[in-house]
């Protein structure tokens, strides 16, 4: 026949274990959340029956359970919320401030084992008690065995339970690092992609402007040629008139002076080939000195006003000299540069007109013609070097660097070149606008 608990074995009850063996006891504020190698459980017994409470005790101390008793439930609801227990093994009857204990204990202690006894076993008393959170039911006068087997098991649960929670934390944290993981993989994946994808713009960029210098660098060999038997035709043709025997002193002298037009001209178009060289290897240098920029226009004008009998040139000036610290020779490279443009794209008989003037801090000099003007798309590619309107590119000789030159020569002073249409109708022809400071930039006061 099975052991009972009863009222015979309460005088082998020990006093009730102190508080301090609850260091021992596995809770559900441990850590790890994982059982110790040795665990000792620590188990509220209440009960208002002293007797069977004290026998009880002694019996679970036997399996090595640190056991904390309470025969009211004022008493075991205080122990319950201060302490830190693994099981709560209490009668049915056991209230608190008008509460069962175990629905208190399943609300102040949720993650506590619950085991109800009761000295009435019915149905209607197991159902409220399984529904107040118990985890198993035992019915007076306990069986031993019955008892130990409902205590370990409820132990055991609370073990794997914790197990379970601890092995969900971990693989909780497991799947967050996994998603830092992934996010800062994510990231270090974006920024190489976006770096890969800059410089594959780089490089398609640099392409796009290798294929371009290549196909600017053909037709300026195609142009440079084509521009040099311009002059050279010229000149081997005449020498070849003035080496015949027949030919007169007059002719002759005619031919010489043909071919020394022609060969002034080639010199100027390997000029601006090496300006433009300088220009874009950054070589480019300029000798500065005191200078009227009003007579080097003068010259200019007078110059072509004798050369260009076709054309009609005007100079508005002051009266007085316009001094500026330049470089004479490249200032006046500049305004021929448009003085020649302006030859070559004005109207037939068209008239050239040429202003200066100035301001406390500068000289300008505009050069005007009444040609076809300049189509406003075209307003900033026609300082590119090489470039050409396409339209009047096959009517018009030059190698496409007179403009790309000038600007050059004028930034290089630190002045600005600019160009816009004769008033609001673009065929009244283009008016361009040198800007140069009277001193130079280093020597502006500061």
């Amino acid at each position: 026949m099975a052991e009972s608990v009863s009222d015979d074995t309460t005088r082998h009850a020990v006093a009730t274990s102190d508080a301090a063996s609850a260091s021992t006891s596995i809770s559900a504020s441990d850590v790890s959340g994982a059982p110790l190698e040795k665990p000792t459980a620590r188990v509220l017994l209440a009960d208002v029956d002293v007797a069977t409470l004290k026998a009880v005790a002694v019996t679970l101390r036997q399996e090595g359970r640190v056991i904390v008793t309470a025969s009211d439930g004022v008493t075991a609801l205080a122990l319950l919320t201060d302490g830190s227990f693994d099981l709560v093994v209490t009668d049915v009857r056991v209230e608190a401030n008008g509460e069962n204990l175990l629905t208190a204990a399943r609300r102040i202690a949720p993650g506590v084992m619950r085991i109800a006894m009761t000295g009435y076993a019915t149905l209607d008393s197991a159902l409220q008690a399984l529904r107040a959170g118990a985890y198993n039911y035992l019915v007076k006068p306990l069986d031993v065995d019955e008892l130990r087997l409902a205590v370990s098991q409820a132990l055991e649960r609370l073990r794997l339970e914790r197990e379970l929670a601890a092995r969900v934390r971990e693989l909780e944290q497991a799947h967050s690092d996994l998603l830092a993981s992934n996010s800062r993989l994510q990231e270090q994946v974006d920024l190489a992609t976006a770096a890969l994808r800059l410089k594959v713009d780089e490089l398609e960029a640099t392409n796009a402007l290798l294929r371009e210098a290549q196909s600017q660098n053909e037709r300026f060999i195609q142009m440079v040629a084509h521009e040099m038997r311009g002059p050279l035709n010229p000149i081997i043709n005449y020498a070849q008139l003035a080496k015949r025997p027949t030919v007169t002193d007059e002719a002759r002298a005619r031919y010489m002076d043909t071919i020394v037009e022609h060969a002034q001209r080639l010199n100027r178009l390997i000029g601006d080939l090496q300006t433009a060289t300088r220009l874009s290897a950054g070589q480019f240098t300029l000798r500065r000195e005191d200078c009227d920029v009003a007579r080097v226009v003068a010259e200019l004008i007078a110059e072509y006003t004798a050369a260009e009998r076709d054309r009609v040139f005007s100079l508005e000036r002051l009266d007085e000299s316009v001094m500026a610290e330049v470089d004479r020779d490249r200032v006046g490279q500049a305004v021929r540069n448009l003085l020649d443009n302006a030859v070559k794209y004005s109207a037939p008989q068209g008239a050239i007109e040429t202003r200066i003037w100035r301001d406390a801090a500068a000289i300008c000099v505009s050069v005007g013609d009444y040609g076809a003007g300049i189509p406003e798309a075209e307003m900033k590619r026609i300082f590119e070097p090489f470039i050409r309107l396409d339209r009047q590119a096959s009517q018009v000789s030059g190698s496409g660097l007179g403009l790309y030159i000038t600007r050059g020569v004028i930034e290089a002073h630190g002045g600005s070149l600019a160009v816009r249409n004769r008033g609001d109708d673009r065929a009244g022809g283009a008016i361009f606008t040198i800007t140069l400071p009277l001193r130079p930039p280093e020597a502006e006061p500061r």
